[in-house]
């Protein structure tokens, strides 16, 4: 009786979070993932009423916001404060999950994917979802009581389990046979769960000459400027293209303290240590008063022990100088002001001093009164600005202009502001000139004014000058380093040079002699590489091998001993090893599949015109 009242109580909360949650745990490939989403308006729709349609299915701007706010109920869980960049991110990851989801849900439809009522019920009797096992209602000692599960599946006092089997029948179940029908393209052979075996516990010794580019001249890799131009004129219909772009200027009005804010913080905390000099209880004025995060109101400002280094300056110095039961004036640091009681002394293990104290801490913020009188400021600028031009409201004003030249349609943020990507929305919904309301931030008021619009095209040469060159001289730098790797491995096949001389030589030949190692964790020197993987798979004692690519350049080496394959260890880990390429394979072939049913979607995406 107890544990379905406990059960119905959290439904509300738990129920649908844990439902939502399924999505991200059903699968080890699972049904989430990003996109690459389509940002031009196509087709005809209001985007009053559509924030998006995904293959004609219309979704409104309520039911994304919901997902947005759903996103950020998770952050505010967690105690952490909400800024324009993580809104942004709750946006992102909202409409991700959204585009995926419906994708998803479309196929099921497409393949006629069903659950009967028997199925339901055998998944939940027989194979409970994540969800459940998850849910704290079925666990003891956080883990899944199939018991406690069983009875409160077999003696519901209500409808209860009404939407989770309704959920099971239309999503979980039509889901969870659409991914076994992808997973029935996942196919591994005995060679895969072999090569895998031998990454993890054969040890090879080798001895490997590492050829890395300090090897090459700087001469030798320098691009010239017809080299760059002839790259240049080759790739920028394909490399180079940029979308319509926009430049803007602004002015803007900081919202930081000002001067009474200061004076306000500064007296607040006098009056608080006068308080507590006069034998006011400190626990209860940190409680009632304290700006700490940490304190939460309930821990009285305790601070715990701490030696020195823990603390800010200022705070460490007035503490570690003052006498137990002393309560010191107020301190500034960074964070603000400080009341600080310190209630004990001691000297630790390590013969350090060490301080029990407690504090409050009064911040120095913006009051609502100097944000009134900053946007007041910004108001009498706006009225001037739409009155006599933008450029002689600024000199009027004595204020400094800051630019931001080509904005991209998707970005969020603009230079010396910060995030505020209702500039952005401004720049593209507006005429050459024209001048923005008022707009802000967590950090700022500003106001834009529209400079230029570049139209799609090719960016110039002098733009992507230095990523060409970048580009160009890598691929250089590698085709003298494969050249030089090749004559290495000549003289050395023909005896004029051994490997163990060649290492350390001369600055660029670095490497190893006679170490040991598993192609899983990587070699000294040489680290990991696919290419010396694949190679090591089948070499034989003394046999040299090379050159073979790695992240710094290419690599000879010459295998001397590689330790007997244990068969007993093999049949143990096989089992395991094929989980864990199939996991692997699994969420590598969902995520292909999903792009590319992105790719080939219709979506018309009019985030732009809400955010």
């Amino acid at each position: 009786m107890a544990l379905m009242t406990s059960m119905r109580e959290k439904m509300h909360v738990v129920l649908w979070i844990l439902l939502a949650l399924f999505l991200l745990s059903m699968t080890v490939g699972g049904l989430v993932g990003g996109a690459n989403i389509v940002d031009q308006l196509l087709g005809n729709t209001n985007p009053q009423t559509t924030i998006a349609s995904i293959n004609g299915e219309i979704i409104s701007p309520d039911q994304f916001n919901n997902l947005v706010n759903q996103q950020l109920a998770s952050l505010r869980n967690t105690s952490q404060n909400i800024n324009d960049f993580q809104i942004n991110q709750a946006r992102n990851r909202a409409w991700n999950n959204l585009l995926q989801d419906v994708l998803v849900s479309q196929e099921v439809t497409r393949l006629g994917l069903s659950a009967s009522n028997e199925e339901v019920m055998f998944h939940l009797e027989n194979q409970p979802p994540p969800f459940l096992q998850q849910n704290p209602t079925f666990q003891t000692e956080n883990k899944f009581d199939i018991n406690k599960y069983l009875q409160a599946l077999t003696n519901p006092e209500g409808n209860e389990w009404a939407p989770i089997e309704e959920f099971m029948k239309k999503t979980y179940i039509p889901n969870f046979k659409l991914q076994k029908i992808l997973d029935e393209g996942i196919i591994i052979t005995e060679e895969d769960i072999l090569n895998e075996f031998k990454l993890r516990n054969i040890d090879y010794t080798l001895t490997a000459l590492h050829i890395t580019s300090t090897l090459i001249p700087k001469e030798n890799s320098e691009i010239d400027d017809d080299e760059i131009q002839l790259e240049y004129n080759n790739t920028k219909s394909i490399n180079y293209k940029h979308d319509e772009l926009r430049s803007l200027s602004y002015v803007s009005w900081k919202k930081e303290p000002s001067m009474q804010d200061t004076l306000d913080s500064k007296n607040l905390a006098q009056s608080l240590f006068n308080r507590a000099k006069k034998n006011e209880d400190f626990t209860t004025l940190a409680n009632q008063y304290s700006m700490d995060p940490g304190n939460q109101n309930t821990k009285g400002g305790d601070l715990g022990w701490f030696k020195k280094g823990r603390m800010v300056k200022p705070f460490e110095e007035a503490a570690f100088n003052a006498k137990t039961g002393e309560i010191i004036a107020p301190v500034l640091s960074r964070f603000g002001y400080h009341i600080i009681a310190v209630r004990d002394q001691r000297t630790n293990k390590d013969g350090e001093k060490e301080i029990l104290a407690s504090h409050i801490l009064i911040k120095i913020d913006v009051s609502p009164t100097t944000l009134s009188d900053l946007k007041r400021d910004a108001t009498l600028f706006s009225y001037d600005a739409q009155d006599n031009g933008f450029k002689s409201a600024i000199v009027e004003h004595n204020l400094k202009v800051s630019t931001h030249e080509k904005l991209n349609q998707s970005d969020l943020s603009i230079d010396g502001l910060g995030n505020i990507r209702s500039a952005i929305r401004y720049a593209f919904n507006n005429k050459v000139n024209s001048i923005s309301p008022i707009l802000e931030n967590e950090q700022y008021f500003a106001i834009c004014s529209l400079d230029s619009i570049i139209k799609e095209g090719i960016k110039p040469l002098e733009e992507v000058k230095t990523q060409i060159q970048t580009k160009l001289k890598t691929k250089k730098v590698k085709m003298a380093l494969r050249d030089e790797a090749n004559k290495l491995l000549l003289n050395i096949s023909s005896g004029e040079n051994k490997l163990d001389d060649l290492i350390g030589s001369k600055k660029g030949l670095d490497g190893i002699i006679k170490e040991s190692g598993r192609l899983a964790q990587g070699f000294k020197s040489i680290g990991k590489s696919n290419y010396v993987a694949g190679a090591l798979y089948n070499a034989s004692l003394g046999q040299i091998l090379g050159p073979l690519e790695t992240n710094q350049g290419f690599t000879i080496l010459q295998v001397h001993e590689i330790s007997k394959f244990d068969s007993s260890a093999f049949v143990a880990q096989k089992e395991q090893i094929k989980d864990n390429i199939f996991s692997k394979r699994q969420n590598q072939y969902f995520q292909s599949w999903i792009e590319d049913l992105k790719n080939n979607a219709e979506i018309i995406d009019n985030r732009k015109y809400y955010f």
